[in-house]
């Protein structure tokens, strides 16, 4: 099938705004907040909330309860998701046997940063199914699989400004995060070929995984956007395994210096400078900034006793 792809102009000026390492992370800890302890007695009065309604997850809504440091500690992540490196992390909630409490105040935080996108749910599990998405069209996020370098969502009209993660049980073994900036490969790969670069800013088409999409091959070929584009400001879309299962499915093979751009992305991205990895502990919630900051996990094994249980969060921001 012959399809005409747009191409997307490369900025000719270096990107250089928000763009982080390994280094820049671990020595400047602006981007790590702490729960407070008037954080946590907010807590308790969303759990006493929780108990007089019979799906508080469903029904809670921002402004039902005046939580002054929700909304403190909401400011303070977007000031760091839109203006800082793209990253925040949050530490210091034990939740013990506040599983259900934890989780409306991790919930009021996204509520108050922006409007939910509940394509998935307002909050969705990310536990091991059991399945493969190789086998099967589930999202990654629903193995105990690596997911690859990657920003949420592949379909065109559907994109998070905001993903959050807020870990309810860490695993015993793997699963640790990472996370990358887009700014700082999109310029290491200008350094490396300009041509590997210009061949990202290329519409490239997506398989679609949504909950009740229609995966024809009309729909997924209209499903079609650039790794890389810049108007006004960098933004990165990426997940490699569902580019390549979108141009099978449509037959529109990739070209081989396509192949080789993504190949040389994979491997900045993946990069010990580039990539910085942490281990969420339970209670800890990661914010990143959807457009402009990769993440991943590392696979890891469940153990039955134990299993991993990680909540996700898609927001929009207000102001797009």
């Amino acid at each position: 099938m012959e399809v005409k792809r747009k191409r997307y102009t490369v900025p000719v000026a270096p990107v250089v705004d928000r763009r982080f390492d390994v280094a820049t992370l671990s020595n400047d800890r602006s981007w790590i907040l702490t729960a407070s302890p008037p954080l946590l007695r907010e807590r308790d009065r969303l759990a006493e909330w929780g108990a007089s309604h019979p799906d508080p997850i469903g029904s809670y809504r921002h402004g039902v309860l005046d939580l002054p440091e929700v909304t403190a500690l909401a400011s303070a992540i977007r000031a760091r998701l839109d203006g800082g490196f793209g990253v925040a992390w949050v530490c210091g909630m034990p939740v013990a046997n506040q599983t259900l409490a934890t989780s409306l105040l991790y919930l009021a935080v996204g509520t108050a940063m922006g409007p939910l996108i509940e394509t998935y749910g307002r909050l969705y599990d990310v536990v091991d199914s059991g399945e493969s998405y190789r086998e099967k069209a589930i999202p990654v996020s629903q193995t105990k699989e690596s997911t690859g370098m990657h920003t949420d969502s592949s379909r065109l009209d559907n994109i998070p400004d905001y993903v959050g993660l807020l870990c309810l049980r860490h695993g015993r073994s793997g699963g640790a995060s990472r996370i990358a900036s887009a700014v700082q490969v999109h310029e290491a790969l200008r350094r490396r070929d300009p041509k590997l670069l210009a061949a990202l800013y290329r519409d490239f088409i997506r398989d679609v995984v949504t909950p009740g999409a229609d995966r024809a091959p009309l729909k997924i070929l209209e499903n079609r956007f650039p790794i890389f584009r810049h108007d006004g400001e960098l933004t990165m879309r990426y997940m490699r395994y569902w580019i390549e299962t979108g141009h099978r499915a449509v037959g529109v093979p990739l070209e081989e210096h396509e192949i080789t751009a993504m190949d040389a992305l994979d491997e900045e991205l993946a990069r010990d400078t580039h990539m910085f990895r942490f281990q969420l502990e339970s209670g800890d919630m990661l914010w990143v900034a959807n457009r402009i900051v990769a993440h991943d996990r590392d696979g890891y094994t469940e153990d039955p006793d134990h299993p991993r249980w990680l909540v996700r969060q898609w927001v929009r921001d207000r102001g797009r």
